[in-house]
């Protein structure tokens, strides 16, 4: 094969190779931030199911005039009214919220939390005893918003307020979003779960790029196996154009024909063997020969019923003894045979990995 050629297939499947590779690594990517996307969204869909939930429990409690624990707040403001030197009063609030929770009379302290948020935990202390938090209600408020149902639901001991719910995430892709919040912070009662995003909300996010990058992969993959083909074929070409040179070469080296007489012939039992003609008579059937068959049988007739090696065959025949040129052999003894068959006195048999024995009838 040309060498330029070889270098140029071999630069482009190594092109292509490299280009789905960059591409495999794009959409890796894009799904990454595809779920990024999702993540965020499912983070405002899980604030808001939390909150209607806490609110749907207040309405519960209105509505069916359930009685609900007292609580009461006791808020230490303190307020700083220096200038700075803008002129401009800088006012930090300094705030200390004390609970007095019902029935054990025992208090809970909050400090530098938020006069709004004092009151959020009295909130949801009353919510709380009213109906605890209910996970399919927050199911099916996630599930009208398009996501994922909650799992490994749970309530836990913590110490740690959490005004708002907290987020982490976690899985292969960062896929699954892990929610933490404060139910009833006054009894240090917190709830967490799990929502995993679904992986049909990621793929409609990158329809287009899955449709394009699949096209690119199909285009790149024919492209890919075309050129292997086109190797293999080109390789089948020149293997036989080698084989045809050889052959005419050796044809072009041997002496013009003439008629053949009783006198050039080779006897093989009851066959003449006409070397210079590539010919064989048995008595009235006459078949031709190739000159590389001529040349094998020429060999073998010279050393009736004795072995003749592969290694001696190749050599004197072909000039080297490499694979394809003994695969080769084995294909021109079965033509021999095939010319012999006619004549029950000669035979060519095989000693296997050794050679070839012509058995001559006497």
């Amino acid at each position: 094969m040309n060498k330029r050629i070889k270098t140029v297939w071999i630069l482009s499947i190594a092109t292509m190779a490299l280009i789905l590779c960059v591409q495999g690594y794009w959409l890796m990517n894009q799904y990454r931030y595809a779920i990024e996307l999702n993540i965020e969204k499912l983070k405002t869909e899980c604030t808001k199911a939390v909150e209607q939930e806490e609110l749907y429990r207040f309405y519960m409690a209105e509505r069916d005039s359930v009685e609900q624990p007292k609580t009461h707040i006791y808020i230490k403001v303190n307020l700083d009214n220096r200038k700075g030197k803008g002129k401009t009063v800088k006012k930090t609030v300094n705030s200390e919220v004390t609970y007095e929770l019902p029935g054990i009379k025992r208090r809970v302290k909050l400090g530098n939390i938020e006069l709004a948020n004092g009151i959020d935990l009295a909130n949801r202390y009353v919510a709380w005893h009213v109906k605890k938090t209910d996970k399919h209600h927050i199911d099916s408020l996630l599930n009208t918003a398009g996501q994922d149902t909650t799992a490994a639901f749970r309530f836990y001991k913590t110490n740690r307020y959490m005004a708002h719910p907290v987020f982490t995430t976690s899985g292969t892709f960062g896929n699954r979003l892990d929610v933490r919040y404060s139910t009833n912070p006054l009894e240090f009662v917190g709830v967490a779960f799990s929502v995993t995003v679904k992986p049909g909300n990621v793929l409609r996010s990158m329809a287009w790029q899955l449709v394009g990058s699949a096209l690119l992969v199909l285009v790149l993959a024919f492209c890919m196996a075309y050129q292997i083909k086109t190797i293999i074929i080109q390789k089948r070409i020149d293997r036989i154009r080698h084989e045809f040179m050889k052959n005419m070469i050796y044809e072009m080296k041997q002496p013009p024909a003439s008629e053949p007489t009783e006198g050039e012939a080779i006897k093989l039992g009851e066959t003449d063997f006409f070397y210079p003609f590539n010919e064989l008579r048995h008595g009235s059937e006459k078949v031709i020969i190739t000159s590389r068959q001529a040349e094998i049988l020429r060999l073998l007739a010279a050393r009736k019923n004795t072995l003749v090696s592969r290694e001696e065959l190749l050599s004197e025949v072909w000039s080297d003894d490499s694979y394809a040129n003994s695969m080769a052999l084995n294909v021109q003894i079965t033509y021999l045979r095939r010319a012999l068959k006619a004549d029950p006195t000669v035979a060519i048999e095989a000693v296997i990995k050794k050679g070839y024995i012509l058995k001559v009838k006497k």
